[in-house]
């Protein structure tokens, strides 16, 4: 039995997934393959899967990654081919190999973010909080809320683009079992403390890092 770590990209519709969605997407694709995958043992045998670090609701990301485990041994072609066509609109794979980082290591993440509305403000929105000390807002967590200080965790933003109503930026947040800040924790500290009208956002998760800023491809 030999653990295969399935890399993909998530965008366009599949962003509306839940995570429990595409567990139930990636399970069907793996049964639909016809893949030697294994299965749990009991009443209700299941495939073990293990996503490598969930995705928030509505965000696209360059650096998805599940792991699950095969009976046998197969090349990365094999099963890439026996994915094909297994899975919707928006997933895309891009390797299946062992895994060759642990999970546990990651600890940051880089997103980039466009802004949709009124480019003066939202870039002057985001140069004032450059200038901030702190940056309290309040984050939900399964043993319920606590405050937390943006600056301290959030590296420093880089506007990347600016058109006539959009500004793209990018900034590196704390990512994995530690800690994990999702990035609308930032937009709606803008929007509720310049006054920013923002019409529509777009996220993408490009990269993954360990705690000395390695990119884990």
């Amino acid at each position: 039995m030999n653990t295969i770590r399935l890399k993909f990209k998530k965008t366009g519709l599949s962003i509306y997934y839940s995570q429990l969605d595409l567990q139930r997407v990636m399970a069907r694709a793996l049964k639909k393959s016809g893949l030697p995958v294994w299965y749990s043992q009991g009443f209700n045998p299941h495939i073990y899967m293990t996503f490598t670090l969930p995705l928030s609701l509505g965000h696209e990301s360059e650096c998805e990654s599940v792991d699950f485990r095969l009976n046998e041994e197969m090349s990365e072609a094999d099963i890439l081919k026996a994915m094909e066509g297994t899975l919707p609109q928006g997933i895309e794979l891009v390797s299946a190999k062992e895994p060759d980082y642990d999970a546990r290591s990651i600890m940051f993440a880089r997103y980039d973010i466009t802004l949709y509305g009124e480019q003066k403000k939202i870039a002057d929105a985001l140069d004032s909080y450059e200038k901030l000390d702190q940056a309290i807002v309040t984050k939900v967590t399964k043993k319920g809320q606590k405050d937390i200080n943006l600056k301290e965790l959030i590296g420093k933003i880089e506007i990347t683009d600016k058109k006539d109503e959009e500004v793209t930026f990018t900034a590196i947040y704390p990512a994995g079992t530690p800690l994990n800040i999702n990035p609308q924790l930032l937009l709606d500290f803008i929007k509720e403390n310049y006054g920013v009208e923002v019409i529509d956002a777009f996220v993408i998760r490009k990269n993954l890092f360990d705690k000395d800023m390695k990119v884990l491809q």
